[in-house]
């Protein structure tokens, strides 16, 4: 995995990933984040765009590690669902593929409070694309 990731994402590391277990096996991995207070709404808890930016984040790394270096899944549909209030603190995702097609992988996310509540659900479909090199910074945005 870390030769495809050499280095995180800007947004895997503002929102904390630490990989906690990845198995190829059952096409499963537990990612650990950190549900920062410049996270949280007027009401004091996680707001939910982050919540799914963190199951965002867990099932494109495991599907990325599945099609290895020539293909790239983007997710082109995510659909969540907020089932309680999460806290500030530690927050863990837990993400499974659950088929792989030619041109689209379907997923599945549960998301966990601190205190080990389930508190989200998220679907996914991801594109499968061919993998291309990086889009290059135009000058305006290489002199910013």
């Amino acid at each position: 995995m870390y030769d495809m990731f050499k280095k995180p994402a800007e947004s895997s590391k503002s929102l904390g990933f630490e990989l906690l277990s990845l198995d190829m096996t059952k096409l499963e991995t537990r990612v650990r984040f950190d549900g920062k207070a410049e996270f949280t709404n007027p009401a004091g808890y996680v707001q939910g765009g982050y919540l799914s930016a963190m199951m965002d984040d867990t099932i494109g790394m495991l599907a990325t590690v599945k099609m290895g270096t020539t293909k790239f899944p983007s997710t082109i549909d995510l659909h969540t669902h907020f089932l309680r209030p999460v806290r500030t603190g530690i927050i863990e995702v837990v993400a499974r593929l659950r088929n792989i097609g030619r041109q689209v992988i379907f997923a599945e996310a549960d998301l966990y409070d601190s205190r080990g509540k389930e508190a989200a659900r998220a679907t996914a479909s991801l594109a499968i694309n061919p993998m291309k090199a990086p889009a290059r910074p135009t000058k305006e945005q290489h002199n910013g």
